[in-house]
């Protein structure tokens, strides 16, 4: 079974009027970026297209864009699940700003950039990009340092893993179609080690960094996957395993942007998306391993997450 989901065409066809189009558009870039509010920006109103390829639940879409600006509001993002996206430009540039940064990606840079980040962007000119839109339950289970970060713009020709993950992603989507499923989970493994190992590389450290904070929720963390069959993971648990305050804990997680809660919920989901992937066991059976109430809470659960059930999800990309 092939994981190549059918490119999406926005370009016009015969009898599509504009508002069409650009409806179809802006439902693209909500579905497979972030909710956004666009604007138009050219001379003639015109609309993009963009094909779309899917490694399991990493979304990989190549975008010829108009002239257009787009507008992230603090709603929006806290309405969205939370998510990394990346960014690569093969012609032109787009102009991206938040309450803390402004920076330009062009030819040679990728931007890494959080779904929970608000501000604006500008593409002043046609542009063609490739973005990969990456969930937290994708990637909880890997070591990005201390954390993911909210704003990370890299140069490809001086950060070697940036170049390799830009590099690895162009052949996964050449060879998606020809790739078997166990294939295709193995180059989602790789690709989100080299994120991982990118943001390691390229997160730049601050005076935050130097705080124990952020070690002790990397720790934390750490104790939180290997604890995910105990049952409930408590804060009293964390704060007694590492001999801080409640208060201490909270703080941990808040100092990347978490919840103590959404770190698990995240880890969980993770754990039983790769049993439903790799093994034959029972939803019922995967739901009390990873400490769901049942089948239905994990089934809830995971529909939130994935847009899909365990058992379809299983159907589309289980490699047993």
């Amino acid at each position: 079974m092939t994981q190549l989901r059918s490119a999406l065409s926005i370009a016009p066809k015969q009898g599509s009027s504009y508002d069409e189009l650009d409806a179809r558009w802006r439902d693209a870039v909500h579905n497979r970026l972030a909710p956004m509010n666009l604007r138009s920006t050219g001379a003639s109103p015109g609309v993009g297209s963009l094909e779309a390829r899917d490694l399991g639940d990493l979304l990989i879409t190549d975008w010829q864009c108009p002239e257009v600006e787009g507008v992230r509001r603090g709603s929006e993002a806290r309405n969205d699940a939370y998510s990394l996206v990346l960014f690569t430009v093969t012609t032109g540039r787009q102009i991206i700003q938040t309450p803390e940064e402004t920076a330009v990606l062009r030819p040679g840079g990728l931007l890494l950039m959080s779904t929970r980040a608000t501000g604006s962007f500008v593409i002043p000119e046609a542009a063609t990009k490739r973005t990969l839109r990456v969930p937290l339950t994708a990637i909880a289970p890997y070591d990005t340092g201390v954390g993911i970060p909210d704003f990370l713009l890299l140069d490809t020709r001086e950060n070697r893993l940036a170049q390799l993950t830009r590099d690895f992603m162009s052949g996964v989507v050449a060879q998606l179609d020809r790739l078997t499923p166990t294939e295709v989970e193995g180059a989602r493994a790789a690709l989100l080690t080299l994120i991982a190992g990118m943001i390691r590389s390229g997160h730049a450290p601050d005076a935050n960094e130097s705080d124990f904070l952020p070690v002790l929720r990397k720790q934390m963390e750490h104790w939180i996957s290997e604890h995910l069959t105990d049952g409930v993971i408590r804060v009293g648990d964390l704060a007694s395993a590492y001999n801080v305050a409640p208060r201490t804990v909270h703080r941990a997680f808040a100092a990347t942007g978490d919840t103590m809660g959404s770190v698990v919920r995240a880890h969980r989901l993770a754990a039983a998306r790769n049993d439903l992937v790799h093994t034959s066991a029972s939803v019922a059976a995967i739901a009390h391993r990873w400490g769901f109430c049942d089948a239905s809470h994990l089934g809830r659960e995971f529909r939130r997450e994935f847009a899909m059930s365990p058992g379809d999800y299983r159907a589309a990309h289980g490699i047993v």
